[in-house]
């Protein structure tokens, strides 16, 4: 009696039901077996059903399967457990149909929404990639004075376009889990000076100071992705600059080892600004989530660039954080699982007395924790009335206090200036000063400064950070490119720097122009009509061609890029293209032979 009560509980069960015995072979079939799938109770007794995977190790299997039914294909995930002693399986089955295709569906959706986005992201680059270089080319013209602002926000504007549509892609790239890393080995200092410097100008407009600190262990060279680590420092740093208006803003590189004592590269931004509330923290890092101070209208923007920091960290098996109370300022911290290749273990300075007087409270910190991690004996100088606490020290004195130098009976005394007071210190240095550092100073140039008085090559510092690209006279140069303005900013480009160039509209008019004479480097455009940049660098790599093949295209993700190198073009560059990003990549493929000048 018991069993046949089990067997109606399992005809009124909605889901369908089987159970098999020892040999495998059907024993019963519930009432939703047979309406699913028709026949009765005696046409399956007996007969083989088992299209399933090996049972795992715990003696249940979960499986998914579309199968034909009374009402048409259906998928059923099946669930089957064994039963005790040997006796048999039972499995019980559920129609999954509505969630697959709700999933395929949504997979359908993420996978039109990246081709929209790469689509529509690439046709707006495009003009805006245009527009700034024209920008480019006005600023190298006389201008009258409001004329030259024009173009200044002109160009602004466009770049900030240009910004907020990268960030809307990567996003799009980053929710569909699309964006692929690029493991390199990265210099921190040199990553630190591409990224801080620019951002430096516009700190300096605003009355900011922008330093960066290392501790005395700091990790110098770690194995990352060079461009996502960048765009996380310059969103972070860029963010504190934007929302600070006074004071100024510290970049912390440290080392915080995990529980083996493994280092870990760590890297805190810290303002003055007005803090972030509880209440705006809890969701700084959603879309669209832009804190008290966009919200109140002081600031413009789209709110993604936190919320893409976040979507990047994590990318990298990394963690994130903030630490804020308003009117206190904010600190935004990251804690990156990348693998260290060399830290920060010597202390160049060990030994020296050396003070450092500014009235910026950010500035003054921030070197004196510099000087002391690299071994120095600091004093701190905050007042212009207390520079006597210099005597007999080495001097780092702020521009604004170069009055006091004479009296400060320092051992020696640079002053620490912005690039456009450097030009007024040159016509005319102040007495008692002996060189200068340019804000943000960097960690390598204060060592080599101090350790170097008083032999200190300042125009070789001026050199590291060059305003003009270098020459490419002698070059023949082919622009591939199909979209009129982008082609003439890429000619004018290259002519000022000396280069001879050929131009074509399309891929096979390029191939026409190799055909027709010499060339020492070509770029290429990704897309063109009839054939594009990777089919064009293909058929030149098969006949032969070793020319310097380089992409210019409106398209900037790691898919692209690939595409273009693994075609056998030998650089990847994204419109606008900077004069000296193009001007240094010609010169290191191309070097000192110049084809077109060989008989």
């Amino acid at each position: 009696m018991l069993a046949s009560f089990l067997l109606t509980a399992l005809d009124a069960a909605g889901e369908l039901m089987l159970i098999r015995g020892p040999t495998g072979r059907v024993a019963h079939v519930n009432q939703a077996f047979i309406r699913a799938f028709g026949g009765t109770l005696n046409d399956w007794v007996g007969r083989w059903f088992s299209v399933a995977p090996p049972a795992g190790t715990d003696g249940s299997r979960r499986y998914e399967m579309l199968m034909r039914t009374q009402k048409g294909p259906l998928w059923i995930e099946w669930d089957e457990r064994l039963l005790p002693h040997d006796r048999g399986v039972i499995a019980v089955g559920r129609d999954i149909t509505s969630r697959r295709e709700s999933h395929d569906s949504l997979e359908a959706s993420q996978r039109a929404k990246s081709l929209f986005f790469a689509a529509v992201t690439h046709e707006l680059r495009t003009p805006l990639a245009g527009a700034m270089g024209v920008a480019r080319l006005l600023k190298a013209t006389p201008l009258r004075p409001d004329q030259a602002d024009y173009v200044c926000t002109l160009a602004a504007s466009a770049e900030h376009a240009l910004a907020m549509i990268d960030d809307i892609l990567d996003l799009s790239r980053l929710e569909a889990g699309k964006l692929n890393l690029r493991p390199e080995s990265v210099d921190l200092a040199a990553l630190l000076a591409e990224t801080v410097e620019p951002l430096a100008t516009r700190a300096q407009d605003k009355g900011l100071e922008l330093c960066v600190v290392y501790s005395a262990d700091a990790p110098l060279q770690v194995t990352g992705d060079k461009a996502r680590l960048k765009q996380i420092l310059f969103n972070l740093i860029g963010n504190a600059v934007k929302f600070t208006d006074s004071g100024g803003i510290r970049v912390e590189i440290g080392n915080s080892p995990d529980a083996d004592g493994r280092p870990r590269l760590s890297l805190a931004v810290c303002d003055t600004g007005p803090g972030i509330s509880e209440v705006d923290q809890a969701s700084l890092f959603e879309h669209f989530e832009r804190g008290a101070a966009e919200r109140d209208g002081k600031e413009a923007g789209a709110g993604l660039g936190l919320a893409m920091v976040r979507r990047l960290v994590e990318t990298m098996q990394s963690s994130m954080g903030v630490e804020s109370r308003l009117g206190e300022g904010a600190r935004f911290w990251v804690l990156f699982e990348l693998p260290v290749e060399s830290l920060s273990n010597e202390q160049p300075l060990a030994g020296r007395e050396i003070a450092v007087a500014a009235p910026n409270p950010v500035l003054r910190t921030a070197l004196a924790d510099q000087l002391a991690a690299l071994g120095a004996d600091v004093v701190a100088i905050d007042r212009p009335d207390r520079i006597a606490a210099a005597s007999g020290r080495e001097l780092l004195l702020d521009n604004s206090w170069a009055d006091q130098a004479k009296t400060a009976k320092a051992a020696h005394c640079w002053l620490i200036m912005t690039p456009p007071e450097k030009d007024a210190f040159l016509e005319a240095r102040p007495e008692g000063v002996d060189g200068w550092l340019v804000k943000p100073v960097r960690r390598s140039t204060l060592v080599a400064q101090i350790c170097g008085h008083p032999q200190v090559d300042y125009e070789a510092e001026a050199a590291d950070r060059p305003d003009e690209p270098p020459r490419l006279d002698g070059l023949t140069v082919l622009v591939a490119e199909d979209d009129p303005v982008n082609a003439l900013i890429a000619r004018r480009t290259l002519e000022k720097l000396g280069a001879v160039v050929r131009t074509a509209d399309t891929g096979v008019a390029a191939l026409k122009a190799f055909e027709a004479g010499p060339l020492d480097a070509a770029l290429l455009d990704q897309r063109m009509p009839g054939m594009d940049g990777p089919e064009l660098a293909r058929m030149l790599r098969l006949q032969g061609s070793d020319v310097p093949l380089i992409a210019l295209t409106a398209n900037s993700s790691e898919e692209d890029r690939q595409i273009c190198l693994e075609a056998g073009m030998d650089d990847f560059l994204t419109k606008p293209v900077e004069p000296l990003i193009l001007a240094a990549t010609l010169n290191r493929l191309c070097g000192q032979k110049k084809r077109s000048s060989l008989g």
